[in-house]
């Protein structure tokens, strides 16, 4: 679920598109919304990633092995790390600030890119895709696209969240 900010808190990013009511998002349907702060992962973030899931995957957690064997000679970071942090990325996009409640109901065409590497610099580009208000919520669909430093892709998904007034 996604925890929307109370009314009075500031925005959780200076660039952020900030609506009263998320049907006021419809105005921007179609628009790519200013892109997230840069921001990177670490290889103990992903050391504690791994311990949580007990994913015993070498490519995220054996930093010598990678060195000998891989490509890039450094670890990967996990798919699903980078899938969780998008939400909080995702608020860097838009904020609903007069929403009681939001929730993430549906990932679509999630596709892993490109690897990226602990220390790689990524940052959130969302682009809404429909904004439908229902009879007891309103739905706004986005695409969310993880951009490398480098231009590239990393992660692509869409992504649906509802929110009640």
């Amino acid at each position: 679920m996604i925890q929307m900010p109370p009314r009075s808190e500031p925005p959780t990013h200076a660039g952020a598109l900030r609506v009263a009511r998320a049907v006021d998002l419809a105005a921007f349907v179609g628009t790519e919304l200013a892109p997230g702060r840069w921001r990177s992962v670490t290889q103990d973030e992903v050391d504690r990633f791994v311990a949580l899931t007990d994913d015993r995957n070498w490519l995220h957690s054996d930093a010598e092995r990678a060195r000998r064997e891989l490509d890039g000679g450094a670890t990967i970071v996990p798919g699903q790390l980078l899938l969780a942090l998008v939400p909080a990325l995702l608020q860097e996009a838009y904020v609903v600030t007069g929403a009681a409640q939001g929730r993430a109901v549906s990932l679509r065409a999630v596709r892993f890119r490109h690897p990226v590497c602990p220390g790689a610099v990524f940052r959130l580009q969302a682009r809404l895709t429909l904004v439908k208000h229902r009879p007891r919520f309103v739905q706004v669909d986005a695409s969310c696209d993880l951009e490398l430093a480098s231009g590239q892709r990393a992660l692509t998904s869409h992504r649906t969240d509802v929110f009640f007034d």
